[in-house]
């Protein structure tokens, strides 16, 4: 058969992808939330009653305000203290329950804000920020096809939400899925940039991926012209001036190869890739 060796890799590739998503999902099965220093007030001295649940709803109340506003304000330790703490006076508070696994995503409890995501959406499953939440929480322990399958409720409720795109075309990126990866990451950065005004830090991480999305698709020029783009808004990228060196040896152009790999190394003394650039630039 012509297409033997492609039907082969292509099997090949699944086989690997079905591989890892097995092994992230048996990972994820023995996750467990970090184990707090605070412990969760006690209330079996109160009597029973409606003041006990007047007292308790309007603590719950305030707890939840303050941990709100603690996370918008990236207190994250104390953000969480206060919210679990709401969680445990009125079990039913949803937005409690989220804002907990933000305040536990935010400081790096991957592990337990999965499992607050989770417990989130077996309540709220419409909540697409849940979903995101939970995509990002995996993405971060590098679970990505798990990470995919959290962003693709996500856009199913919103095709437009911004952050999950993000994450779906991160997701695909770090899997090598290029060819999916890219019209995903495109739309994400088309809907992260402002009218006017400054891009946020996140539009020039993704238009760095579109450009290294686009190099890996053998895509030379348009690879090229964004790196230049991503540098603009980066110059102290030593990634980028890599990225663009080695589109320039793509292209055949080795003295401007040269020149990028040089400012690369001198942004990012001992960068390996920019090294090995330099070397076939100068071959």
């Amino acid at each position: 058969m012509p297409n033997a060796d492609a039907l082969a890799r292509r099997e090949a590739v699944r086989a690997r992808d079905a591989a890892e998503r097995a092994w992230e999902a048996v990972e994820e099965a023995g996750d467990r939330p970090v184990s707090l220093a605070s412990t969760p007030p006690s209330f079996s001295a109160i009597p029973a009653g409606f003041f006990q649940n007047l007292r308790r709803s309007l603590r719950a109340e305030t707890s939840f305000n303050r941990g709100k506003a603690l996370l918008e304000a990236r207190r994250y330790q104390e953000a969480r203290d206060l919210l679990r703490e709401t969680t445990v006076l009125y079990p039913d508070h949803d937005q409690a329950r989220a804002l907990l696994a933000w305040s536990e995503y935010f400081l790096g409890d991957f592990a337990g804000a999965i499992v607050t995501f989770k417990s989130a959406l077996r309540r709220e499953p419409t909540w697409e920020g849940l979903y995101d939440g939970l995509g990002w929480s995996r993405f971060q322990l590098q679970r990505y096809h798990l990470a995919i399958a959290a962003f693709r409720p996500a856009l199913d409720r919103n095709p437009d939400y911004a952050d999950a795109l993000n994450g779906m075309g991160s997701a695909l990126f770090e899997l090598r899925q290029y060819d999916v990866a890219l019209p995903t990451l495109e739309k994400a950065l088309l809907r992260t940039r402002p009218l006017i005004g400054e891009e946020p830090t996140e539009a020039a991480a993704l238009r760095a991926k579109v450009a290294w999305s686009l190099y890996h698709l053998a895509r030379y020029r348009e690879a090229l012209a964004t790196f230049i783009r991503a540098s603009l808004s980066a110059p102290d990228s030593h990634q980028l001036q890599a990225g663009i060196g080695w589109c320039y040896i793509q292209l055949g152009q080795k003295t401007e190869a040269r020149a990028a790999f040089q400012r690369a190394l001198q942004l990012g003394p001992g960068n390996t890739a920019a090294i090995e650039g330099l070397r076939r630039a100068s071959g």
